[in-house]
């Protein structure tokens, strides 16, 4: 009633005002998640160009020929790193392609924590240059590993959103999705264990994850439902 009441102090063309204020406050949160998966997107590919950018100018140049063993090392662990941050963001280009049509706060934290994380690979990266050392691959291992689930749990939410939304579709954790998703959480622990013992073998053998997930990405799949 004292509302009512209140409303009744405006004008004809004020009300019309104010109701035209409502409908595109309406219309911009209806707009919002499209918005924000445009800016997500954006986002993504600036932050894993400018960490893929740190990490090739942490290669030392080789002085003399003494060093250029230790040059040729850098850019091996340099191509490694490279490929395995190319492949998050192939995997998130997928993702926000596919099924992330509306993605919620959720969504944007998991994605925010997910390059939170890639972000440290120039640190392990440059680590690892420095000394190829059993600490630094484990801590390299660790930080992928992170990486691995916060990107399976984006994929979740963010197709769960998509489907709660359309009414029209349905998630199918397909056995694909759900063996290739322990498939590369178990490689990755594996790799872990192995750089307690053979540092510079697992560190080679991080550059096989990136390669299978390209070959063969692993995406929840959308089907309608019947």
């Amino acid at each position: 009633m004292t509302r009512k009441h209140s409303l009744d102090k405006f004008s004809d063309e004020e009300k019309q005002k104010l109701a035209d204020m409502q409908e595109q406050f309406k219309a911009a949160q209806k707009e919002e998640p499209a918005n924000l998966r445009e800016h997500l997107q954006a986002f993504n590919d600036g932050v894993i160009a400018i960490i893929i950018t740190i990490i090739v100018l942490e290669i030392q140049p080789a002085i003399n020929e003494v060093h250029y063993q230790g040059f040729l090392s850098d850019i091996a662990v340099f191509l490694i790193t490279f490929f395995i941050v190319a492949d998050f963001w192939y995997d998130l280009h997928l993702s926000f392609s596919y099924y992330i049509f509306r993605p919620t706060k959720t969504v944007a934290i998991m994605d925010f924590l997910l390059l939170a994380d890639l972000s440290l690979f120039p640190v392990m990266t440059k680590w690892i240059m420095a000394e190829t050392s059993t600490f630094a691959v484990v801590n390299f291992g660790v930080v992928f590993l992170i990486a691995k689930v916060v990107e399976i749990l984006t994929q979740y939410f963010g197709a769960k959103e998509t489907v709660k939304d359309s009414q029209i579709m349905r998630i199918v954790m397909n056995k694909s999705f759900v063996i290739r998703s322990v498939f590369d959480l178990v490689i990755n622990i594996i790799l872990i264990i192995m750089s307690l013992y053979i540092p510079r073998v697992a560190m080679i053998l991080y550059l096989v994850i990136p390669v299978i997930s390209f070959i063969f990405p692993n995406r929840i799949r959308l089907t309608n439902k019947d």
